[in-house]
């Protein structure tokens, strides 16, 4: 999902929810939203949308059924979502009268790249250009309900050990009543320690899985892509594990 705005007195412009539904059908809901009174330039300059462009597009109240059929008891992905988007629903929703649909769970990728630790500014822009996505037209909102989407799945894809669980264990993680990532999937004394490392490796599904310091619960696999210098630190005399261990296990991942 997403919609492009800038402070809370404004309005709808624009709107995308992209997806797919529970019998894998695609989701393709965009449209231009006429707020009903000026554009600001300021605004046009960043989504690119005046008013000539909106005019006939129908208020929020002509769009807010289909928006809230889809996003009712839906999973929502977004990018700053939960300090953004969200409210600027919530807030359209009042001002038509309306309750604000309820979704089964609200994943904001920008709230995850924190909790993942993912170094550098967490823009969306600066996030997708980390995993090689094309946003294309960004500010506009299909363009990054999309990327969102890829963001997401480049983000597990990178990061296996922190989606082990289901929705409600990610939700838990993402608004801080988990306390942290740990509690996705297995805990950390569920999974066997590797002999000889006192518990500081231990084995799961997705490889060796460091049990210690500030990478817990990464696998040696995640690491030597996101941070080789700890890696490098793990293979050298000052680490805490037998070098020759770590040596054993790098090697047989490279092979």
């Amino acid at each position: 999902m997403s919609s492009p705005w800038l402070r809370s007195r404004d309005y709808f412009v624009q709107y995308a929810l992209i997806g797919s539904d529970v019998d894998g059908s695609h989701i393709n809901l965009a449209s231009l939203v006429d707020p009903r009174r000026g554009i600001p330039t300021a605004a046009s300059r960043i989504h690119g949308i005046s008013e000539e462009d909106v005019r006939g597009a129908g208020s929020f109240e002509t769009h807010v059924s289909a928006i809230s059929e889809l996003i009712e008891d839906a999973v929502i992905v977004g990018h700053n979502i939960s300090n953004f988007d969200w409210r600027f629903l919530e807030l359209e929703c009042m001002r038509a009268g309306v309750e604000t649909p309820i979704p089964r769970a609200i994943v904001d990728t920008y709230s995850l790249a924190r909790k993942l630790r993912i170094p550098g500014r967490r823009t969306l822009g600066v996030l997708c250009a980390r995993y090689d996505i094309s946003i294309g037209r960004a500010h506009s909102a299909d363009a990054d309900a999309g990327a969102s989407l890829l963001l997401l799945w480049s983000m597990m894809h990178s990061h296996p050990a922190e989606f082990r669980g289901d929705i409600d264990d990610l939700q838990d993680m993402l608004s801080n009543r988990g306390g942290s990532s740990s509690r996705l999937g297995p805990g950390m004394q569920d999974l066997e320690p590797v002999a000889g490392t006192n518990g500081r490796l231990r084995l799961s599904d997705d490889g060796v899985v460091i049990a210690f310091g500030k990478h817990k619960g990464r696998t040696l696999s995640e690491l030597e892509k996101l941070d080789s210098r700890y890696v490098d630190w793990l293979l050298s005399p000052s680490s805490p594990i037998p070098s020759k261990i770590v040596s054993e296990f790098v090697r047989n991942q490279r092979e």
